[in-house]
């Protein structure tokens, strides 16, 4: 039966529409003027990138999918509302709406359940961290609003099957009142989204070109290093603070959080946002974050990974590391790490005379003795000096001399380095660029066309990192030795024989989640064994807990991530689990004497040269 309306009754409903309508063309300026503000403006290419994102977003897990469901709940309720002249008296158009929406009510159901945990587990939160006060009250607030906004939407949805004018009026109320809140609350989410599609993970800004300091350029007296009051990040920075609307995904997945360390990805950008908001610009970063809840971070990038919104936890974070660099506030394990960078070329703190005489007995040549080398294998700190990541280094060479291609490449030799990451990492901005444009220099020297790395640290830094420091690097091309195998496996250089072994895979951080480089590993593994993946892979790996150069200081924790991270890999019932990153090798190998696991962590490298056949 279509509505049957009095007529004061249809005078209120068409009152109630008008004032729904105006609600919604607010919500579309506030988008507009927002995004204008940032000075990107729009864009029908970058409109549909948007789109394209939100749309395969569900890929990354349940709290992608639910964001989805808020946000295609929130467009059709509105579609639902602006077309209700044309349906209000169809009750078959009421019907079809309704089947429409059953699908995303079950979305926004699961979503609001996720809500009431996360409320439930911030206080928890709250009272390891000490979060009182003004900050809890308002962390609570905004989590009560966002459940009321999609308790809202979900009944104005489900409200569409009723006919009668008594639910259709209550309907527009409803909707009045949750879209005025969705303007309020999540215009700014969505415009931060919009804003940083197209960023880094992470985007970590440059304060200033050391080369262009050096060259004068630059005054060196006008940089400002690091983050110590807010009006020291930059404007997407700033954004991240309006846009968290605490979903909580980044806490779910943050190995420090996970591990009881004193860092809730969540409560830091909210604690900042709290200041911003009672201080404005002038507000001081340390009066509401702690020391050890920056060096809590590994960096690994969970946190924006998984955060719907675009929210840049890690860049705020090493922003405030750059900060107590340049105040000096690091303990004694940090400031023995830089000075073994400065004083002996690399992180381990040993002289970097003969630091590749171990491989001439390999048959190995430094690029002087073989000048018409074609790759440069980049052995890093962990592999030059490290005799367990040295074993991956042989066995690097052994494929490489199976495939024939042993006088292809060459090493460094005393001429190698650090390749910074761990600084950049740390916080030292200046001490990283200064490591990084001797490394260019070096490259030049010689012509280095291509590099290939055992580390994903060093991976990423070459391939990311330095060819913003530098146009040359912008032509080098940079391999992960897991590239470099799986393609001489799928050129034939390496023949494997297969085995009915069950392995598993710890993906790194900086290979799988930064670079998006996940199938060569499965392409080698799956060539040799039965494959079992772990809860956490591909992109959405766990953390090692070595990141953010971790690996060389210690902070509190109630546990170990490395501890963490073993039992999700063990958990795949595997007795051999496949590295690929010598730094994850030996946190895992550590984690395993503990916890006393019998099997296998060996890397990718080392599997292979295992289950080779022959030579070229």
């Amino acid at each position: 039966m279509p509505p049957r309306f009095t007529p004061s009754g249809e005078v209120i409903s068409y009152v109630l529409y008008i004032i729904n309508v105006l609600v919604i063309i607010i919500i579309v300026y506030r988008l507009y003027s927002e995004i204008r503000r940032s000075g990107l403006g729009l864009s029908i290419s970058r409109l549909l990138m948007f789109i394209k994102y939100e749309a395969s977003s569900y890929r990354k897990g349940m709290v992608h999918l639910m964001h989805l469901s808020i946000l295609l709940g929130v467009s059709l309720s509105i579609l639902f509302t602006l077309i209700y002249p044309l349906t209000y008296s169809n009750p078959i158009a009421h019907y079809v709406m309704f089947a429409i929406s059953t699908p995303l009510l079950l979305g926004l159901i699961t979503a609001l359940a996720w809500r009431f945990k996360i409320l439930g587990d911030s206080f928890r939160v709250y009272s390891k961290l000490k979060i009182m006060g003004g900050i809890r009250h308002r962390s609570i607030m905004l989590q009560s609003i966002l459940m009321l906004v999609i308790a809202l939407t979900s009944s104005t949805l489900a409200l569409t099957i009723f006919t009668s004018a008594t639910y259709v009026e209550v309907k527009l109320t409803l909707s009045i009142i949750d879209y005025v809140l969705i303007a309020a609350y999540y215009v700014k989410p969505e415009v931060n989204l919009y804003l940083n599609l197209d960023l880094d993970l992470p985007n970590l800004r440059e304060a200033f070109n050391l080369r262009d300091v050096l060259e004068g350029k630059v005054d060196a007296s006008q940089v400002k290093i690091g983050v110590e009051r807010l009006s020291d990040l930059a404007d997407y920075e700033l954004r991240s603070l309006d846009a968290c609307v605490e979903i909580g995904a980044c806490e779910e997945a943050c190995p420090a959080t996970l591990a009881g360390r004193p860092l809730s990805p969540r409560m830091l950008i909210r604690k900042l946002k709290y200041v911003k908001d009672s201080n404005g610009g002038d507000a001081d970063v340390f009066k509401v974050v702690l020391d050890d809840e920056v060096w809590s971070c590994t960096t690994c990038g969970a946190c924006i990974y998984n955060c719907p919104i675009g929210v840049r936890h890690v860049d705020l974070i090493i922003d405030v590391r750059r900060r107590l660099v340049e105040l000096s506030r690091l303990d004694q394990k940090k400031s023995t790490l830089l000075l073994n960078v400065t004083q002996y070329g690399n992180s381990m703190g040993v002289s970097n005379y003969g630091r590749h005489e171990w491989l001439r007995e390999l048959g190995v040549k430094t690029v002087k003795e073989n000048p018409s080398f074609k790759h440069l294998l980049w052995v890093g700190c962990m592999g030059s000096f490290d005799s367990r990541a040295r074993e991956i280094v042989k066995s690097l060479v052994d494929i490489i001399k199976a495939a024939g291609l042993i006088n292809e490449i060459a090493v460094l030799g005393d001429e190698e380095a650090c390749c910074g990451d761990p600084l950049r990492r740390l916080g030292d901005e200046g001490r990283f660029q200064e490591v990084a444009l001797s490394n260019i220099e070096v490259f030049k020297k010689y012509g280095v066309k291509s590099i290939i790395t055992i580390c994903p640290h060093g991976y990423n830094t070459f391939r990311n990192e330095y060819p913003k420091l530098d146009e040359y690097m912008r032509s080098v091309l940079v391999q992960h030795h897991t590239q470099f195998i799986a393609e001489l496996i799928e050129r034939g250089r390496v023949n494997v024989k297969r085995s009915g072994e069950v392995l598993t895979i710890h993906d790194p951080c900086y290979l799988a989640r930064y670079n998006k480089s996940t199938k060569p590993q499965r392409i080698i593994v799956s060539s040799v064994g039965v494959l079992k993946e772990p809860k956490n892979s591909g992109e959405n790996t766990f953390c090692c807990g070595a990141g953010g150069a971790n690996y060389w200081y210690d902070v509190p924790e109630e546990k170990r991530i490395s501890s963490i991270r073993l039992s999700q890999l063990t958990e795949t019932g595997a007795k051999t689990i496949v590295t690929m990153c010598p730094f994850c090798n030996a946190m895992l190998s550590d984690a395993a004497r503990v916890s006393g696991f019998k099997g296998r962590i060996i890397d990718v490298s080392e599997l292979i040269k295992e289950s080779m056949v022959g030579g070229h």
